[in-house]
């Protein structure tokens, strides 16, 4: 049975105000989960740089998990708390908007200008939904993802909660993974060191 409509699926005859607005929804959540990192290595009381070691490869839902462990530890105000339960519940929305533009494939109808995500589940059962796209619902969703992050990062500078500064003179070059081999070598060919 040959299929009534071949859906358009090269992501790259995209509408350009399309793919315009799909990249400010990535880059909008690029810097709202640069803001929950910046909580944690707050709360901790650790530099950005520490933090950054820690958190940069987490996931969403660890860094939400991490975030709130530690600020309950941190924070003594239970108002506060419950403000940060509530700005870390929008962050989750703001993350679920995303996970709907940029774990999808996306397709274009081969005549009428109409754009979809191809939405599959597979929990127990596999079931796919072409979901109808609006160029103006995902610049809102993008704003609502910038708010989300803005919003947190206001309630981190008002309790004084961001991350501290690394030293001015925090030399690592050295210590690299080069630097090191390069030193290995140089002792394995010059053991004596001379």
């Amino acid at each position: 049975m040959k299929p009534s409509v071949i859906y358009e699926f090269d992501p790259r005859k995209l509408p350009e105000d399309l793919l315009a607005a799909i990249g400010l929804v990535s880059t909008c959540s690029a810097q709202t989960e640069s803001v929950v990192e910046s909580g944690i290595s707050g709360c901790l009381e650790i530099d950005f740089e520490f933090g950054a070691a820690v958190t940069t490869h987490m996931n969403a839902p660890q860094r939400d998990n991490v975030l709130r462990a530690v600020a309950e530890i941190r924070i003594d105000n239970l108002d506060d708390l419950h403000k940060l339960d509530r700005l870390l519940d929008e962050i989750n929305v703001a993350f679920a908007k995303r996970n709907a533009y940029l774990h999808r494939s996306w397709c274009q109808h081969p005549t009428k200008r109409e754009v979809y995500t191809v939405k599959t589940s597979a929990r127990g059962r596999v079931e796919t939904d072409l979901v109808a796209m609006d160029l103006n619902e995902i610049r809102s969703d993008a704003q609502f993802i910038y708010e989300a992050g803005m919003n947190l990062q206001t309630f981190l500078i008002e309790r004084n909660l961001l991350p501290k500064r690394p030293p001015a003179f925090r030399n690592r070059f050295h210590k690299s993974k080069v630097e090191r081999k390069k030193r290995r070598t140089a002792t394995q060919v010059n053991p004596g060191g001379s």
